[in-house]
């Protein structure tokens, strides 16, 4: 197993474990999440390992029943070109709507050094509007609002 298929395994593991320590230990200091969309309760670029572990990963937890929802439940490596690991992985379980909340992820992920250092992430958000975001959901400012002239190639 190369470098690179044991983070994305490792990741997705501790997401659906719910083990933060876990999944803190593989994201680096200067992590960037992507969600590529120009508005919605969580769009844009957030930069940083903290605002990640701090803003993002509590607002989406927060909307759901640990007993009734396992994140990333299964997940699947498309492909692995130089540091850049393609993926998608799929929730199975009920949000606190009361709603399924069984949703597909594709995910780019750059490692380096052991760390990811961005994640790209698409997801239905017809879904996530529908059955995570309850209705006093605040958006998630993010650090950038989304376009491709502000991001990165990272090449």
């Amino acid at each position: 197993m190369s470098v690179y298929q044991k983070v994305t395994a490792d990741f997705y593991n501790g997401i659906a474990a719910g083990d933060i320590e876990v999944v803190e230990a593989l994201i680096d200091d200067d992590f960037e999440l992507i969600v590529p969309m120009s508005s919605g309760v969580l769009s844009g670029i957030y930069k940083g390992k903290k605002r990640f572990l701090e803003g993002v990963i509590p607002l989406v937890f927060s909307c759901v029943d640990p007993e009734q929802m396992i994140f990333c439940k299964n997940f699947k490596i498309i492909s692995i070109f130089g540091n850049m690991v393609i993926a998608m992985a799929q929730n199975d379980g009920i949000a606190l709507s009361g709603k399924p909340y069984n949703q597909t992820y594709f995910h780019i992920m750059t490692i380096v050094s052991g760390k990811i250092t961005r994640l790209i992430e698409s997801f239905d958000s017809a879904l996530a509007n529908d059955a995570l975001w309850i209705e006093n959901t605040e958006d998630l400012r993010p650090d950038i609002p989304f376009s491709l002239d502000k991001m990165d190639s990272n090449i």
